[in-house]
């Protein structure tokens, strides 16, 4: 009873002990989903290629469009992939309960499970274009500036944070 007892505070510390994502209240804030990512930015939430296009084509920051062009072409390599190795998988599998040809059952076991993986990966890797997209947008947008402004008779400093 005791080890039973352990054990539950041990898996409930461990799947309880997840902390809150921080929001930046100045910046953008990329929520990490499956689907769909999410952009959090003043207050706005921002889902889908077409809104992250468009936030980012106003910054009209080369950088910032590619990453969110290699982010929304590995999405969609990543979704192609997976979904054709599911199938080749599940093709496998049935060619390799049959009484058929088992050498192609493997292979297409093999190949779906290959392709399966790397449309994993290829989602993950445009995930983290778009990580680097919103980070690089903050610290671009998050730069204090000092002008002088003249209006009429008088003359001043601006600083903006």
């Amino acid at each position: 009873m005791k080890r039973i007892y352990v054990l539950f505070v041990l898996l409930t510390g461990f799947f309880c002990a997840s902390a809150q994502q921080r929001l930046d209240k100045k910046g953008m804030s990329y929520l990490v989903a499956p689907k769909p990512n999410t952009i959090i930015y003043h207050d706005t939430v921002f889902s889908g290629s077409n809104q992250f296009t468009q936030l980012f084509y106003r910054s009209r920051d080369p950088l910032l469009i590619q990453l969110v062009g290699k982010h929304q072409s590995n999405k969609i390599a990543g979704q192609v992939l997976g979904f054709t190795g599911t199938i080749a998988t599940l093709i496998g599998i049935s060619k390799l309960s049959g009484t058929d040809n088992k050498s192609l059952g493997w292979a297409l076991l093999g190949g779906g499970f290959g392709l399966t993986l790397t449309g994993g990966y290829l989602t993950v890797m445009g995930q983290r274009n778009l990580q680097m997209a919103v980070t690089l947008f903050n610290q671009r947008q998050n730069q204090a500036a000092l002008g002088i402004g003249v209006a009429g008779q008088k003359a001043g400093l601006v600083y903006q944070f």
